[in-house]
C-alpha cells in the first residue's frame, strides 16, 4: 500500500522539476514519520509547505496537514499555517512544536464550525478561527472559543 500512495505522491506532488532525488528523500522522510498518507492526500498543499517560504521536513507537513478534511481545506492550510505562525509568534520553542500546536488548533475545528462559515472563504474562515483560538483566554479550549465564536455547541 505504502508503495502505491508513493507512486501517487510522485504523480501528483508539483515537485520542481530537475528535484527528483530530493522528492525522493522527503518520500522517504514521510514514509519514516508516518505521513505519507496525509502527503498523498493533500499533495499540492503538501508541496507548498515543503518549500520556501516554509521550508517543512515531511513530518512537519503531515502535522500541520493531518486534518484537513477536504480538498478545499488543504488548499487553505499552508496560507493558514503562516497566519498561526504570524498570530502565535513567540509561543513556541521550534517549528515542531508550533505545528503540534496547529493540529491541536486544526483537529477543534469541528464540522459544525464549518457550517457556520456559510458562503465565506475556506481561508478566510481559517484565519478567523485562528485568531479567535489564539486571543481565548486561559483555560478555554480551542473547541470552547470556537463554540462561542460561532454560535455552534458542539459538546466538547
Amino acid at each position: 500500500m505504502a508503495t502505491t500512495r508513493r507512486t501517487h505522491c510522485a504523480n501528483k506532488m508539483p515537485w520542481p522539476a530537475g528535484n527528483h532525488r530530493s522528492l525522493e528523500r522527503f518520500l522517504d522522510d514521510a514514509e519514516r514519520a508516518g505521513t505519507l498518507d496525509i502527503i498523498a492526500d493533500h499533495p499540492q498543499a503538501a508541496t507548498v509547505l515543503a518549500f520556501a517560504p516554509h521550508s517543512l521536513d515531511a513530518e512537519t507537513v503531515g502535522t500541520v496537514l493531518r486534518f484537513a478534511e477536504s480538498q478545499e481545506q488543504g488548499q487553505a492550510f499552508p496560507a493558514a499555517w503562516q497566519h498561526w505562525l504570524q498570530a502565535t509568534d513567540g509561543r513556541y520553542e521550534d517549528r515542531a512544536a508550533a505545528a503540534a500546536g496547529f493540529a491541536d488548533f486544526a483537529e477543534a475545528v469541528d464540522h459544525d464550525h464549518w457550517e457556520a462559515r456559510g458562503d465565506a472563504p475556506v481561508e478566510e474562515t481559517l484565519t478567523g478561527f485562528i485568531d479567535v483560538v489564539v486571543a481565548r483566554e486561559d483555560g478555554t479550549t480551542p473547541r470552547e472559543a470556537l463554540d462561542a465564536a460561532t454560535g455552534v455547541t458542539t459538546g466538547d
